[in-house]
């Protein structure tokens, strides 16, 4: 999979290693622990599923940060409460503003990429 990234992936991928270690001791522990273990990209989108999510204040029931979904996915009929569907309209928000679904920070990126403009 690494192969398939691009710079900007890669980039933010870092980043949310970066973002993840440095929330507690603890989790620098985890993370270093899986790169000893682990290949860097499952780390890496480990790391930004857990950087969104908080980044995004998902509650537990909202399963889902933009890494996880693709653009045109939807909730399930009843399902609406796990947002899904948002969660893709973000990410088809992320690629239209050039960023990647890997950012850590998706709507601080998306203002700034706005913001450039």
């Amino acid at each position: 999979m690494t192969a398939d990234l691009s710079d900007a992936d890669r980039a933010a991928l870092t980043l949310a290693i970066e973002i993840v270690r440095n929330e507690s001791a603890g989790r620098r522990a985890q993370i270093d622990d899986k790169l000893q273990s682990e290949p860097w990209f499952e780390v890496a989108a480990f790391g930004a599923y857990g950087a969104q999510s908080a980044a995004l204040a998902l509650k537990p029931w909202e399963c889902w940060p933009p890494c996880m979904v693709e653009p045109d996915d939807s909730d399930e009929p009843g399902q609406e409460h796990r947002s899904i569907g948002k969660s893709a309209a973000l990410l088809r928000q992320m690629l239209a503003c050039g960023v990647s679904r890997w950012h850590p920070d998706p709507i601080g990126a998306i203002e700034a990429a706005e913001a450039a403009r």
